[in-house]
């Protein structure tokens, strides 16, 4: 009796061990939503431990076990290689989608900062892609060139009579704009403060101040970009065939007791944050109130 019982535990103990562990995997799998590699290995250990059993017990012949077991083997080559491959366009996918968030951000920047300057310039802003263009490569605004800091002493009597003509009271430091005004009186009291001091309004080319902007050609080097081109920034970035951002806008929205003008700009973005999710609308912008804060913002 002892011998038969050594016989069965010698031939079926390991066979049965495997295939209850590789049922075990295979529950734990389904319930706890592992990959299809994991499930197709669990069940493979189970196919495998019932395998032995059936061909220690005689039921099975070899032939039928190594056909069964090079089926298995190619299944699970196949599943591999297609976990590997979903793997891969997965990364691929959050790779383009990082990029594409970064350069739809650029875009849609610079693109709000050129609307500003020309509803600065217009009191409007663009109303399409043809006039936005030729505000950056025609159009003129005012800037400020300045040179050294507001002094930060206190105003003399002196140069409050020059600047109000009268003897008020002035007990604070002055204020740019009277530093300005007495800097452009040629420093009539001499300060030394004031030596250098320059506030000037000069009309320059839109497309020039844009492009020195030495922190815009930071951002650009770090994307890659080497020449810009404002016929590029109305195409949606990676977008294949290109799309264009839609710009709406109004000149004279009710707003409190006066009129604004509004803008919508808009579009879909690139690439979808999951892969078989949609792609959401991403723009800044809205045509009922001054607000042209970014969809991201």
């Amino acid at each position: 009796m002892n011998n038969q019982i050594s016989v069965l535990v010698n031939r079926y103990l390991v066979s049965v061990l495997i295939a209850v562990f590789g049922l075990i995997m295979l529950f734990v799998g389904f319930n706890t939503e592992q990959s299809a590699l994991y499930l197709i290995a669990s069940f493979n250990l189970f196919v495998g431990g019932a395998l032995a059993v059936l061909f220690s017990a005689g039921v099975l012949k070899r032939g039928v076990v190594m056909v069964i077991g090079v089926v298995c083997i190619v299944a699970t080559i196949f599943i591999g290689a297609s976990a590997y491959q979903s793997v891969q366009r997965t990364i691929a996918h959050n790779e383009a989608r990082a990029k594409s968030e970064t350069l739809v951000r650029f875009s849609l920047t610079q693109i709000r900062d050129i609307q500003r300057a020309h509803r600065k310039t217009h009191g409007r802003f663009a109303a399409d892609w043809e006039e936005l263009i030729d505000f950056f490569n025609n159009g003129e605004v005012e800037i400020i060139e300045a040179e050294k800091s507001v002094p930060t002493i206190r105003l003399t009597r002196e140069e409050v009579k020059i600047i109000y003509n009268d003897n008020r009271a002035m007990d604070r430091n002055m204020n740019e704009q009277e530093a300005a005004f007495l800097a452009s009186l040629g420093n009539p009291t001499n300060n030394p403060e004031l030596v250098g001091f320059k506030r000037d309004t000069v009309v320059k080319p839109y497309k020039e101040e844009f492009l020195g902007s030495i922190s815009r050609i930071k951002e650009m080097q770090k994307l890659g970009i080497n020449n810009f081109d404002i016929n590029d920034l109305r195409y949606i970035p990676m977008t294949d065939p290109r799309e264009e951002w839609v710009i709406e806008t109004r000149d004279s929205v009710p707003y409190a007791s006066d009129t604004i003008p509004t803008i919508r700009v808009e579009g879909l973005e690139p690439i979808a944050l999951y892969e078989s999710s949609k792609r959401q609308i991403i723009g800044f912008g809205s045509l009922k109130s001054n607000s042209d804060k970014a969809s991201w913002e």
